[in-house]
């Protein structure tokens, strides 16, 4: 078994499948000091690890056992990743720019091997060819339906890795496959739809550069398509994530408004559907966290009427997949969060229990039975809180969401008897579910 060229994606297969081994204790094996290891997993097609470097790498590769050599191999190939597609730039100081090869896929499949048999194999990447058609990317856009469909029941956690494996394999393909300008586009906008789940999929398991990155690449796909749908669905989907920043204090909500401000007028003159609903939904949300009540209250009173016209207008057959979620359930659940954000915490109560009754989406119940348990702690009834966090925790043998773990952080340090048992099931869920980035 030989390794031409020495790139991050032999390396993190030697250091992660092969010996399983942490980059220090990788460090001590190679007879190397741990920045000389971090560049290495860093390398690319056009610069990878040479010299007296890359002899170490084969050294280390050759003392394999068979079961060591088996896992190198299998990484290997169910990566099925490129150079080109798995490149990426890392801002000085950041963990912008990462992708799923960033992340410990050992560690994720420890973590999510129950749920990820949930996976329906036919969402998983196949090779395309060297020339595509328009069957592929019919076939692309079906494939991110399906693992759109499995996230409302599972959760991101379980899906990232099959999705951001999807969308380097379309990308890649893309840039080496021959099609005509028509297939090229159809192929660039499926593409850039999948990129998007996968940037969703990315913010629910709480990895917000990645889903960063991905936002980044769908818009990129857009332009290459000249598909606006696409444009507007990326504008929105992203606002969702500056809001949720923003609530962290990481990120603004005036970030978020000129997304849906894009979009608005992108979409503006098309017929009644559920995108116009979800633009309200996201102006709601920036407004309520902005503290605009005025401003809240007309934009979720536009939700809602846009969320009626779609009923009547755009039957749910008819609507995209990706714009399915738009239901009443999903409306309630923000305007809950809105009155919280602007201090109507009883409100915002009401309307959560309601909305986590009616959503038909595993995840999303989930996620708004979270909200409740905090604002019960925020009104000072922190018994009821740690019930309804303890109910939310017990889900997550079911669902997969970081996102939903950390908004349960506010009840870990509460002064309550409970308390000490809900904080010792958080950290259990939290080790079980944290993710290495290295």
């Amino acid at each position: 078994m030989i390794v031409s060229r020495w790139t991050s994606v032999e390396v993190r297969a030697l250091r992660i499948a092969a010996l399983r081994e942490t980059q220090e204790e990788f460090a001590e094996r190679a007879g190397y000091g741990l920045p000389t290891i971090k560049k290495w997993h860093q390398a690319t097609w056009d610069k990878p690890v040479r010299g007296r470097s890359a002899e170490a790498l084969d050294t280390m590769l050759r003392d394999l056992d068979s079961e060591q050599r088996a896992r190198y191999q299998a990484e290997i190939a169910s990566n099925d990743l490129v150079p080109s597609s798995a490149e990426v730039v890392n801002q000085p100081g950041t963990a912008f720019g990462m992708y799923a090869w960033e992340v410990d896929s050992d560690v994720r499949r420890r973590e999510f091997g129950k749920l990820a048999t949930a996976v329906t194999v036919s969402a998983v990447g196949w090779p395309f060819g060297d020339h595509i058609g328009p069957a592929d990317a019919q076939r692309l856009m079906a494939a991110a339906d399906e693992l759109g469909e499995q996230d409302q029941r599972i959760g991101g956690g379980a899906l990232v890795q099959v999705a951001l494996r999807q969308l380097a394999h379309a990308k890649h393909t893309l840039d080496t496959a021959s099609y005509d300008t028509r297939t090229g586009n159809s192929f660039a906008a499926a593409t850039g739809h999948l990129a998007v789940l996968a940037g969703w999929l990315a913010y629910d398991s709480d990895l917000h550069p990645v889903a960063r990155r991905c936002y980044a690449d769908a818009l990129a796909l857009a332009s290459e398509a000249g598909d606006d749908d696409l444009v507007a669905l990326t504008c929105v989907t992203a606002a969702n994530q500056s809001i949720a920043l923003a609530r962290n204090g990481q990120g603004s909500p005036h970030q978020a408004l000129k997304l849906i401000d894009r979009t608005r007028t992108l979409m503006r003159g098309r017929p009644p559907g559920r995108i116009h609903a979800l633009i309200a939904v996201r102006e709601a949300q920036a407004r309520g966290l902005l503290g605009d009540r005025m401003g809240f209250g007309r934009a979720i009173a536009t939700a809602w009427r846009e969320m009626e016209q779609a009923i009547n207008f755009e039957p749910m057959e008819q609507c995209p997949q990706k714009l399915r979620f738009v239901t009443p359930a999903e409306v309630r659940g923000h305007e809950a969060r809105g009155y919280g954000d602007v201090g109507d915490l009883r409100k915002s109560i009401e309307l959560l229990k309601t909305a986590a009754a009616e959503e038909r989406a595993p995840r999303n119940a989930v996620n708004d039975r979270a909200h409740a348990a905090v604002a019960h702690a925020q009104l000072g009834d922190l018994s009821t809180a740690l019930a309804v966090g303890a109910g939310v925790l017990a889900e997550f043998e079911n669902v997969t969401s970081d996102r939903t773990l950390r908004v349960l952080e506010p009840l870990r340090d509460t002064d309550h008897p409970a308390a000490e048992e809900f904080n010792d099931r958080f950290v259990a869920l939290e080790g079980a579910t944290r993710k290495e980035i290295v």
